[in-house]
């Protein structure tokens, strides 16, 4: 998606540096960009969810209605039992389906929070993985650099600069 931008004519390209020299200008972009990224993952997220759902769709078994009989139900005239057992069962088939309804909800909840929960761990690993790889880059870099006669103390500065330390460490965290 970013590397779309790159694509440009270099007449756009050259009229988008232009527009955004001033630091105010590069945080409205980068909080613009970074509005756009998070608004993309959650689509492609929500995507995978509902292709998680329509390949496992989510099954809810009937429960077999419990049969119960009471003793005063014998004592109550005909008529008047007919029409409290019509309401009874009325509100008992209301209920059942209301417990259904609440029971297929509570699953699929419980699925889609299950399929968040694996796309979000694939993209942790994917970005742990691509992590690692631009920490072999950097490695070698300074290896390169310092090979070359680069100053150790220089190289600590941009180390610090750039945040590469504190990368270290946040990957020491996640392994934990």
């Amino acid at each position: 998606m970013a590397n779309k931008r790159l694509y440009l004519p270099l007449e756009s390209q050259q009229q988008h540096t232009q527009h955004h020299d001033k630091p105010e200008q590069i945080d409205q972009l980068v909080a613009l960009e970074l509005q756009h990224l998070k608004t993309h993952y959650a689509d492609e997220e929500q995507r995978y969810v509902d292709q998680m759902l329509i390949e496992n769709p989510v099954v809810v078994e009937r429960r077999s209605p419990a049969v119960v009989s009471s003793p005063s139900a014998t004592s109550i005239p005909t008529a008047q039992k007919s029409r409290s057992h019509g309401s009874r069962d009325d509100a008992q088939r209301q209920r059942a389906e209301s417990c259904r309804k609440s029971r297929y909800n509570n699953k699929i909840k419980k699925a889609k929070l299950r399929f968040r929960h694996k796309f979000v761990c694939s993209q942790l690993n994917e970005s742990a993985g691509v992590l690692d790889y631009m920490r072999e880059v950097i490695a070698q870099a300074e290896t390169q650099l310092l090979a070359r006669g680069f100053n150790r103390v220089a190289l600590e500065r941009m180390r610090q600069t750039f945040g590469v330390n504190q990368c270290n460490g946040s990957a020491d965290i996640m392994d934990q």
